[in-house]
């Protein structure tokens, strides 16, 4: 099940950029950021609008960027300056909403998502939001879920096609020039899609979805895309993923157990994925990961909601100091949130999002209230 269907589940969700990393979410009204030192949150300046954030990411403490939908089903832009969100002119997209972003600079982000034609990518030039050609296979619409930027010249996008009712596997690649599709993997039998993508350089990349039910791993070489055996699970489903090399990276999501799904977290160590040691086997059953950051080998950051599949959830945290996984308090609303998103800005800068639409940057060694 990938992120986009969760919304029809009765429950706020927050967003957020934890320790390095924005975490994002679905949830209507409130854009918010707080300044502070370590040891106090410090003042916390508010943009109210009206819709849904899906997706953040920053490259510095003075520029991230928020998108998502408006209430009107149009994309939805906010940039953080420094001080405050702003809201951004977006283009004329009918029927649109953007689920993920990613820049490289303050002159250079994309965001992707769907319209009522398929796939849909905006790009930022440093002056204007604009939207330009996305390829989807013949008759078959785009949905894009992820996008992941190493440079100007280099970006990549996933998420999936539909024919005849069956979901496959699609990557786009952007060669500074223009956005192609580039063959990819598609097992499973009653479909597969692709959720997340991250890339350390031209010739590594990964990324991860489902394949009929089971998590699916695929792997850039800087050749072609192939698909990675990942540890033997029964069910699950990866929903994020993050590398700071060619030797670390995570991915995360849940596996069925018994009667019901628990948080799962992958890590490559170069040779093969396995089951992160120690996996957080104490966490109750319904709680999920959706996103994961990774600022370095001894730090990263896991993201979801707890009771996911029923109201009154709550977010979700976990950190990895470099031996184990731990789990972190976090701000949750009453009538339930979720955190649907990672990424790392270049200085560290922690965001914690613990209302709705609430994306709020904190110092590097800040704890949660």
């Amino acid at each position: 099940m990938s992120r986009k269907r969760l919304s029809a589940y009765p429950m706020a969700v927050a967003g957020s950029l934890l320790a390095a990393g924005a975490v994002c979410g679905i949830a209507p009204a409130l854009a918010a950021v707080a300044g502070g030192t370590a040891g106090g949150a410090g003042r916390l300046d508010a943009a109210v609008v009206g819709g849904v954030m899906n997706g953040v990411a920053a490259t510095s403490a003075r520029n991230a960027w928020a998108v998502g939908s408006s209430s009107a089903f149009t994309p939805l832009i906010l940039r953080w300056n420094g001080t405050s969100w702003v809201s951004a002119v977006t283009p004329g997209v009918e029927g649109g909403q953007l689920l993920g972003v990613a820049a490289v600079s303050a002159s250079r982000a994309w965001a992707v998502g769907a319209d009522v034609a398929g796939s849909l990518v905006l790009s930022w030039n440093g002056t204007a939001w604009k939207q330009v050609p996305s390829p989807s296979p013949a008759d078959q619409p785009g949905f894009l879920l992820g996008v992941a930027a190493t440079s100007v010249r280099s970006a990549w996008a996933v998420g999936f096609s539909t024919r005849s009712h069956v979901q496959r596997t699609l990557i786009l690649h952007w060669n500074g020039t223009a956005w192609k599709q580039v063959p990819s993997p598609g097992p499973g039998p009653a479909g597969s899609e692709l959720a997340a993508v991250a890339a350390t350089s031209a010739r590594n990349a990964w990324a991860v979805g489902d394949a009929s039910g089971r998590t699916l791993i695929l792997r850039w070489n800087g050749t072609a895309w192939t698909q990675v055996r990942g540890p033997a699970l029964t069910r699950g489903s990866l929903y994020g993923v993050a590398a700071t090399s060619a030797r670390n990276a995570w991915a995360v999501g849940y596996a069925i157990a018994g009667p019901s799904a628990r948080p799962l977290i992958l890590h490559w160590d170069g040779t093969a994925w396995r089951v992160a040691s120690p996996n957080p086997p104490s966490e109750p059953r319904g709680n999920w990961l959706f996103a994961v950051a990774a600022v370095s080998a001894r730090s990263a950051w896991a993201v979801g909601g707890t009771s996911i599949t029923s109201p009154g959830g709550g977010t979700f945290v976990l950190h990895w100091n470099g031996a184990a996984w731990k789990r972190v308090r976090s701000p949750s609303p009453p009538s339930g949130s979720s955190l649907f998103g990672a990424g790392a800005d270049d200085h560290g800068i922690p965001y914690l999002g613990p209302r709705r639409d609430q994306v709020i940057p904190y110092p590097l060694d800040q704890r949660f209230p």
